[in-house]
């Protein structure tokens, strides 16, 4: 795990301990938006030359009385700590508003479905160029690509799922599909699951997927959470990408696999 991770989830039990609902994690998706607009502002808050107690009496002059209580804990809390630049800082704030959104969908016993609607989107946006194209193209103003993301997923998808991919076009984000895979990750994270990156040839009947699952959870002791990928490119068999260990029993791997060896 790179030191920004490690930074960024060694925030997580502090803002645990504060109760960020729906509202709460809006403005603190409000407040990203902000300091994302206002690179002076950032940089004061983040500043490492001031003391932490500074940067906290300033993000309270800024934002009391126009945060809620829960929001403001967390900002005040992100802002004391040292990271390693502002942008940190703000990835660290915009995270605890998608772990608050996650733990709403816990209580409404909605995670699973989330995650399986974040997964599927993100594989739809990858096997369509127009799609992808669309979203990515930065000449396009976010507020276009957020409109066409609300069009494809508004009734059709947990409420929690089209927040969460709204938030995934943000500009700072790399791609909509890797912003949608960190949250779902996110979400296993809250789950106490590990995320296993399955990929097929075929779809898999309900049978397979369950004896799959058992399979998995036998070898690592616990949960797993199930990514499931449809490629015909892998020819037959199964790839399983489990983070640090990755299994390749598919005709197109142990090809390639000849192919190198005769190179």
């Amino acid at each position: 795990m790179k030191s920004r991770d490690v930074a960024l989830s060694a925030f997580d039990p502090v803002v645990d301990a504060i109760q960020v609902d729906a509202a709460a994690a809006d403005e603190l998706f409000a407040v990203v938006d902000l300091l994302e607009e206002q690179p002076p502002l950032r940089r004061s808050l983040s500043d490492p030359s001031a003391s932490s107690e500074d940067r906290q009496a300033l993000a309270r002059r800024l934002f009391e009385g126009r945060l809620g209580a829960a929001s403001l804990s967390v900002v005040v809390e992100a802002v004391s700590r040292p990271w390693s630049s502002g942008r940190a800082m703000i990835e660290s704030i915009e995270r605890q508003g998608v772990r608050g959104l996650l733990r709403v969908a816990t209580a409404r016993g909605e995670l699973k479905r989330v995650q399986e609607e974040l997964h599927q989107f993100a594989l739809l946006i990858e096997s369509s160029p127009e799609l992808s194209d669309a979203l990515r193209n930065r000449g396009r103003s976010l507020a276009d690509r957020r409109a066409l993301i609300t069009r494809l997923l508004t009734g059709r998808v947990a409420s929690v799922t089209v927040v969460l991919a709204l938030r995934a076009a943000a500009p700072r984000a790399r791609t909509v599909p890797l912003a949608l895979t960190n949250y779902v990750a996110l979400a296993a994270d809250l789950a106490g699951e590990k995320v296993a990156r399955i990929t097929v040839a075929r779809p898999l009947d309900t049978g397979r997927i369950q004896r799959l699952r058992r399979a998995l959870e036998a070898r690592v002791g616990g949960p797993v959470l199930l990514l499931i990928e449809v490629d015909e490119n892998v020819i037959g068999g199964m790839s399983v990408d489990l983070g640090t260990h990755v299994f390749e029993s598919t005709v197109a791997g142990r090809l390639d696999e000849v192919r190198r060896l005769l190179n």
